[in-house]
C-alpha cells in the first residue's frame, strides 16, 4: 500500500485565513464578468448609467467568494448584504446575481446543511423586497437561483464524503491486513524458534549435532520471518519488489520446517487451480493452525493437513492428535476466521478431540 498525502494547493494567508488561489480566480472571474455583463444589462433593461456605488457593490459581492472554501458563512453574509444593497438602489437585474450563486454552491459544499439551507432562505427573503414581478416569479427564480446551486452543493458535498469514506475503509482494510499478515509471519516464527531452541538445549550436550541442527533452524527460520516483515513493510512504503507468490505448492514445505521443529505433519494438498488471493488464505490459514498445534501440543502429539474440494467447496482441514481441552480464541484463529470470511466461506476451530480446524471456502467461479 502506498502511502498518499493531500495534493499541495496554492493559497495565500489574508487576515490570517489562508485563501485558495482557485477561491481568488473565482472572484476576479465574477468580478471582471460582472462589471461588464451589468452595463449590458443595464442597456437592455433601459437604465441610467452605472454610478461608482453599483461597481463597488459588484466587486463586494464578488469578493466574497475568497472565503467560500475556509468561511462560507461569510460568503455568504457579504454577498447577501452587496446584491440587497444593490437591488434596493434600483440597479438593474444582472451578473452580479451570479455571485449568489456561487455563494449558494459554496455554502453547501462547505458548511452544514441546515448552515446551507438556512443561508437559502435568507438569502431569498433578502431579494424579496426588491422583487419587481409576481410572488410566483420569486418563488421560480428561487428554485433555480438558489435552490438548484444549493443543491448541486449538498450532492458534491455527498460525492466527496462518499470519496473519503472509500480511501478510509481501504485504509483500515489494509492495515488489518497488514497486521495479520505480520501476526502470522512472526508468530510462526517466534514459535518455531522457541520450539528448536528447547530442543537444542536439552541436547546440547548429549548430541551437539542435534543442537546444531536445532540453531541451524533457528537461523534459517529467523531470515524466513525477517524476510517476510520486511517485505510487508515494503509493502507499506510502496516499494514491494515482485516476490514469488505463496501458493498450495508452498505447503509441504511449510510441513518440513514443522517435522524439523519436533512436530510430525502428514499433508494432503489436492492440485486445485485457484487465484493467489485464495492459495495465500490457504496457505496462512494452515500455517497458523500447525503454529497453534507446535505451541500447545504436548510431546508426540501429530498433525494432519488436507487441503481438497467437494463439489463447490474448498476444504481446509487441519488436526492433531492431542487431547480434548478447553481453548479460546485468540488473534490466530479470528485472523484465520476473517481470511476464510473474506472469500465468503466459514471457519470452525475445536479441541473437543484434539485441536482441529475446518475452513470451507466456496470455490471461484
Amino acid at each position: 500500500m502506498k502511502i498518499r498525502t493531500s495534493a499541495y494547493v496554492p493559497s495565500r494567508m489574508v487576515g490570517g485565513m489562508r485563501i485558495k488561489w482557485q477561491d481568488g480566480a473565482l472572484a476576479v472571474a465574477l468580478l471582471v464578468f460582472g462589471i461588464g455583463g451589468t452595463r449590458f444589462a443595464a442597456r437592455l433593461q433601459g437604465a441610467e448609467t452605472l454610478d461608482a456605488l453599483a461597481y463597488v457593490l459588484i466587486a463586494v459581492a464578488a469578493a466574497g467568494l475568497l472565503f467560500r472554501s475556509v468561511r462560507p458563512l461569510w460568503t455568504v453574509g457579504i454577498t447577501t448584504v452587496a446584491i440587497a444593497v444593490y437591488l434596493a438602489q434600483g440597479y438593474p437585474f444582472g451578473p452580479v446575481l451570479l455571485s449568489g450563486v456561487a455563494a449558494m454552491y459554496a455554502v453547501a459544499v462547505y458548511a452544514r446543511v441546515e448552515l446551507a439551507a438556512a443561508s437559502a432562505l435568507v438569502y431569498a427573503l433578502a431579494i424579496l423586497p426588491w422583487w419587481n414581478d409576481s410572488l410566483t416569479s420569486w418563488i421560480t427564480w428561487s428554485a433555480g437561483w438558489i435552490l438548484l446551486p444549493a443543491a448541486a452543493g449538498v450532492l458534491m458535498k455527498l460525492r466527496k464524503k462518499s470519496v473519503v469514506d472509500v480511501r478510509e475503509r481501504t485504509a483500515i482494510s489494509e492495515r488489518l491486513r497488514l497486521a495479520q499478515e505480520v501476526h502470522d509471519v512472526v508468530g510462526h516464527g517466534l514459535s518455531v524458534i522457541a520450539m528448536q531452541a528447547g530442543v537444542a538445549l536439552y541436547v546440547l550436550d548429549k548430541d551437539p549435532a542435534k543442537a546444531r541442527a536445532s540453531l541451524e533452524a533457528i537461523r534459517d527460520t529467523s531470515k524466513e520471518a525477517l524476510d517476510g516483515l520486511r517485505s510487508e513493510l515494503d509493502t507499506l512504503r510502496g516499494s514491494a519488489p515482485l516476490a514469488p507468490a505463496i501458493t498450495l505448492d508452498d505447503i509441504p514445505a511449510l510441513a518440513a520446517r514443522m517435522r524439523e521443529a519436533g512436530l510430525e505433519v502428514s499433508v494432503e494438498v489436492a492440485e486445485i487451480e485457484l487465484p493467489d488471493t485464495y492459495q495465500l488464505a490457504v496457505y496462512r490459514i494452515v500455517q497458523e493452525s500447525l503454529t497453534n498445534v507446535l505451541r500447545h501440543s504436548s510431546p508426540g502429539v501429530t498433525a494432519a493437513v488436507r487441503v481438497y474440494a467437494v463439489r463447490n467447496e474448498l476444504v481446509v482441514h487441519v488436526t492433531d492428535t492431542g487431547t480434548p481441552t478447553v481453548f479460546t480464541e485468540g488473534h490466530g484463529i479470528t485472523g484465520m476466521r476473517s481470511r476464510a470470511e473474506a472469500l465468503g466461506g466459514t471457519l470452525e476451530a475445536d479441541a473437543s478431540h484434539g485441536f482441529a480446524v475446518i475452513a470451507r471456502i466456496p470455490l471461484p467461479s
